[in-house]
């Protein structure tokens, strides 16, 4: 395996890379699928649980892996009470342009590192999978190209996995049976970090990817929980419904019990005594996601 790190734009974005490496006793030709993983946070920081446990589980099932940490302000910056009126540098659309960055520079380098350049895949989770959804509607803007200064070509995902991920994520409007909707932060920091300090019916409107979703929206999967109690699942089935609506190819499994935050849904990333954050029937799905990526001949691993 060939591990290393490299700084992402001017921000504080990095990218950890997890490659495979062929060997001759197997194909010294074989190139490799590549799963971008895309952490959440709420913006505020990036989640350790949801990068290299999840880059750890797919290079093990024959990925090359790259965590795509965006910048941001950090969570010791929001437990500190810092500075609230300086533009955060995860606000809109910087974390989108390191992200679009980090894919081309993979493309940049498929021949060097035995890569799949047509199995390009992007995961993310919660707030990371806000960002995946943005990037998978954005990725063929004519704004975005110019802010990247890269072909929009070179960072087309080919598919994207939204992992209990946020596609309304600004100035969301809490409903009875979610009262605990973005109840960690408050409304306040998680709009600041998400928008900074313009928070403009524009900008809200861009950050919310539910009414947003094109025909060039790539092949999705998308899982969820009904107990999630952070992302209500009724985001997960509004945009699976514009999905449908453009006819854009997608698979939706909702899990009953689980947390948000589940990652992999076992121990290896359960940070709770009570490991609620372990769930037998959410585990399953990376086999499903698996199963989905070979359906779709994205990956060709069994």
């Amino acid at each position: 395996m060939k591990y290393f790190k490299k700084e992402i734009g001017e921000n504080g974005a990095k990218a950890t890379f997890y490659l495979q490496e062929p060997n001759k006793e197997i194909d010294i030709n074989r190139k490799s699928p590549v799963l971008i993983i895309v952490p959440g946070g709420a913006y505020m920081w990036t989640s350790w649980r949801e990068e290299e446990p999840i880059a750890l589980e797919f290079l093990s099932k024959g990925f090359s892996c790259v965590v795509a940490e965006y910048a941001t302000e950090g969570l010791d910056f929001y437990k500190e009470n810092q500075d609230y009126s300086k533009e955060p540098v995860s606000a809109f659309p910087n974390p989108l342009v390191d992200l679009s960055k980090t894919i081309a520079y993979v493309r940049e380098h498929v021949e060097d590192w035995s890569l799949d350049s047509e199995s390009i895949n992007v995961i993310g989770f919660s707030a990371g999978g806000n960002l995946t959804a943005q990037l998978g509607v954005y990725w063929n803007t004519d704004w975005l190209e110019k802010l990247v200064n890269k072909s929009r070509k070179s960072y087309q995902p080919n598919s994207i996995c939204l992992a209990y991920g946020a596609p309304h994520m600004a100035k969301e409007v809490e409903k009875d049976h979610y009262k605990q909707t973005k109840s960690f932060g408050g409304h306040k920091l998680i709009d600041y970090a998400t928008l900074g300090t313009d928070q403009s019916l524009e900008r809200i409107q861009m950050v919310n990817m539910i009414d947003k979703v094109t025909k060039d929206v790539p092949p999705t999967f998308i899982w969820h929980t009904m107990e999630d109690p952070y992302v209500p699942v009724a985001s997960a089935l509004r945009f699976a419904s514009q999905l449908e609506e453009k006819m854009v190819p997608f698979e939706l499994h909702i899990f009953q019990k689980g947390k948000h935050g589940l990652a992999l849904a076992d121990l290896r990333t359960d940070s709770k005594k009570d490991r609620s954050q372990s769930n037998k029937q959410a585990s399953s799905w990376k086999r499903l996601y698996l199963g989905w990526l070979t359906e779709n001949k994205l990956i060709n691993l069994f």
